[in-house]
């Protein structure tokens, strides 16, 4: 079984439509987010709601980058935001298909800072995210109880996962 790797890359609208949409609350320019100011501070929130249906919000307590990406999941019934809880986290993900199984040379990693969210779209395969800079929980809403999320083993290999330090700015 071989392994190449992937570095991740920050996520930006451009680099990961192909998976789903990117929300940036820290930027004042999203024209996804209504922004509202007040006496010192400043807020946005999501024009449309983040995920459709009646997701859950979840919590993961994730360890650091690097990894090997050896299995991944997906939801074929909903989408599922992830955004971070305090620190930066990387999210490993491969092109939605009808195969039974996502394909090592197809993974490609997001670093996710604080104040983005990224929904992926129904049927994207992804692992579970890994703190950019070390052990890290992060947040995650899907519509939960839509059956079984099963784990499948990457074809073709696995993919290691590095994070470039600089990147994390």
């Amino acid at each position: 079984m071989s392994t190449d790797t992937v570095w991740a890359s920050p996520v930006t609208a451009e680099n990961f439509a192909r998976y789903g949409k990117v929300y940036d609350l820290m930027d004042d320019q999203d024209r996804q987010v209504i922004w509202t100011t007040g006496d010192g501070w400043r807020d946005g929130f999501t024009r449309i709601p983040l995920v459709e249906g009646s997701p859950r919000l979840g919590i993961t307590r994730a360890p650091g980058a690097p990894w090997s990406c050896t299995a991944m999941e997906r939801h074929l019934l909903t989408e599922e935001a992830i955004f971070c809880a305090g620190e930066a986290i990387v999210l490993a993900v491969a092109p939605a298909s009808s195969a039974n199984a996502p394909v090592a040379a197809e993974i490609e990693a997001f670093i996710i800072t604080p104040g983005k969210a990224v929904v992926m779209n129904r049927g994207v395969w992804h692992d579970a995210c890994r703190g950019a800079a070390g052990p890290t929980p992060y947040y995650w809403m899907a519509v939960c109880g839509l059956g079984e999320s099963p784990w499948v083993p990457v074809e073709r290999g696995s993919r290691r996962v590095q994070v470039m330090q600089g990147e994390l700015a």
